[in-house]
């Protein structure tokens, strides 16, 4: 067998013993997990971003779908009567009536 030339420690993995890590391994490390937590971060916020910029229920002009629906709808309520209201609520009963009517069983 081969003498060690250089009184170096054996290269066997079994006969290796973990020192700790360096102040670099750290720093390193500390490094990396903060750039990690910025890159979450930033997906975290424009994930957020995007799910505001399509808020279907918000009545901005960038939006789209029931907000629009909404403001307009808000708008003509407010110019309305109690003699509006209940007129309304009459034809949409009436409405209901019927498309229940249509659908139940037949003596």
């Amino acid at each position: 067998m081969e003498e060690n030339k250089n009184n170096l420690p054996p290269v066997n993995p079994d006969e290796r013993k973990f020192e700790g890590f360096t102040l670099e391994d750290l720093r390193y490390q500390r490094a990396l997990v903060a750039l990690k937590k910025e890159f979450s971060k930033s997906k975290v916020i424009s994930g957020a971003t995007k799910v505001k910029k399509r808020n279907p229920f918000n009545g901005k002009e960038n939006s789209f779908g029931i907000g629009r629906v909404g403001s307009l709808a808000g708008k003509l309520i407010t110019g309305m009567s109690y003699v509006d209201y209940a007129m309304i609520g009459f034809s949409l009963f009436n409405t209901g009536r019927k498309v229940f009517s249509f659908f139940r069983k037949k003596k």
